[in-house]
């Protein structure tokens, strides 16, 4: 038996590209062009049948949207993430919240008292699950720039069970 490699579905139908909506039939065609195999998705409206020399077709349907509830990210890809933030001075913000939250979540504690004193501009913490230990700004966001910070992380941090 041989393998081929077909290419995963492109979401949209192939005539007009209009991604396809949740639960919606669609049609996929896997044509020989040249020495490769492609494939094209067509949306209910835009299917006539199979084109003339297609090697294979097959009817499928759109994964329903799921309405799970949000869960974190895993500790040490927040981690990994508050490390990644804290190399760019445009994320200062972005990256002193994260680390709040790893406090919070008793992922990172202090490496000193003198960190959290009011005089000074930096975090030190430590990482509990292994060696690395990070410098933080400390920020004051503004209640608006606060509730964007709050929507950045949820967007980078949780995904749908």
């Amino acid at each position: 038996m041989q393998d081929y490699a077909i290419h995963r579905s492109s979401r949209k139908c192939h005539k007009d590209h209009r991604p396809f909506e949740p639960s919606e039939r669609y049609y996929s065609v896997v044509l020989q062009k040249g020495g490769e195999l492609v494939r094209h998705d067509y949306g209910n409206a835009h299917w006539n049948g199979p084109p003339e020399g297609a090697v294979g077709w097959w009817v499928s349907q759109m994964p329903a949207k799921k309405t799970g509830k949000l869960t974190p990210a895993p500790t040490h890809v927040l981690l990994d993430t508050l490390e990644r933030l804290c190399e760019s001075p445009d994320d200062a913000e972005l990256a002193f919240v994260l680390a709040l939250l790893l406090v919070r979540r008793r992922a990172l504690s202090d490496l000193d008292e003198e960190s959290l004193s009011d005089d000074a501009p930096f975090l030190h913490l430590h990482a509990s699950q292994d060696t690395r230990e990070f410098t933080v700004r400390v920020c004051q966001p503004t209640p608006t720039r606060s509730e964007q910070l709050q929507q950045l992380l949820i967007e980078l941090l949780y995904c749908e069970s």
